[in-house]
């Protein structure tokens, strides 16, 4: 189920389309995979030979990213890792920079160029890369500061205020798989990721028969910002007037 090559792209098909060693009549495709051969017919796969990543199903190029964050002035320099939480992998993105920024503004920049799932889950800033002691890019060091991403979490549990930040909430700790979640929490920074985004959408168009954009969640990625837009934009979305916000307890 493989094209004979890039549309339009003769170079580009040069490259990666090379006649096949084991029969000059057909086409092998180079896919960036690196592998070895352990018995006739088995091939064991070692790692890729570029810097590409497998995330939640779509193979990304850190670059793309890094280089979308570098045309935002304040960023000096980027570097987006594959990151491992809760036995998923996700994107950090480390950026350098002496300015504050806001990680929503960050977002939405992206996403006006970028698919949703190549939009990091982490943002780490820095006034300065750390470096090993042969003065290279530590990016072992790096990953570690992933967990500083935490400090962007809201500390503080705030329990919803109404009955739509009620649901909201609902919807989504069935999809994260986490209790609780405050109406201050940010989706990105407590586990979500562009496929459980998709999902969300889904189940709050389906439960409330609203219709929310992917985009929105990079403008308000908090339970409390999206219940205020849902509120101001969506004309069909009514209350009910006798509805009780469903009262949860939890152990201190």
């Amino acid at each position: 189920a493989l094209a004979s090559g890039y549309h339009n792209q003769p170079e580009m098909t040069q490259e990666k389309f090379k006649p096949s060693f084991l029969d000059e009549t057909k086409t092998l495709f180079r896919t960036g995979d690196l592998g070895k051969q352990t018995a006739p017919g088995i091939i064991e796969f070692m790692r890729r030979k570029d810097n590409q990543v497998k995330v939640n199903g779509y193979r990304i190029d850190p670059g793309e990213i890094e280089y979308q964050l570098t045309r935002y002035a304040p960023i000096e320099r980027a570097i987006v890792l594959p990151v491992q939480v809760n036995n998923q992998t996700q994107l950090s993105a480390y950026c350098q920079t002496d300015k504050t920024l806001e990680i929503a503004e960050i977002r939405e920049l992206l996403a006006k160029f970028l698919p949703v799932y190549m939009i990091p889950s982490y943002f780490i800033f820095l006034k300065q890369f750390p470096l090993t002691r042969h003065g290279k890019l530590d990016l072992h060091s790096l990953r570690e500061l992933r967990e500083t991403g935490k400090s962007l979490v809201n500390s503080d549990y705030v329990a919803p205020r109404n009955y739509l930040e009620s649901n909201l909430v609902s919807i989504w700790e069935k999809i994260l798989s986490k209790h609780p979640i405050g109406i201050f929490d940010n989706f990105f920074e407590i586990g979500g990721h562009s496929l459980l985004l998709s999902r969300v959408v889904t189940r709050v168009h389906k439960e409330l028969n609203v219709s929310v954009k992917l985009a929105d969640f990079f403008k308000v990625p908090t339970i409390a910002g999206l219940a205020t837009l849902i509120s101001q934009t969506q004309y069909n979305y009514q209350e009910p007037i006798s509805a009780i916000p469903p009262q949860k307890s939890y152990p201190m």
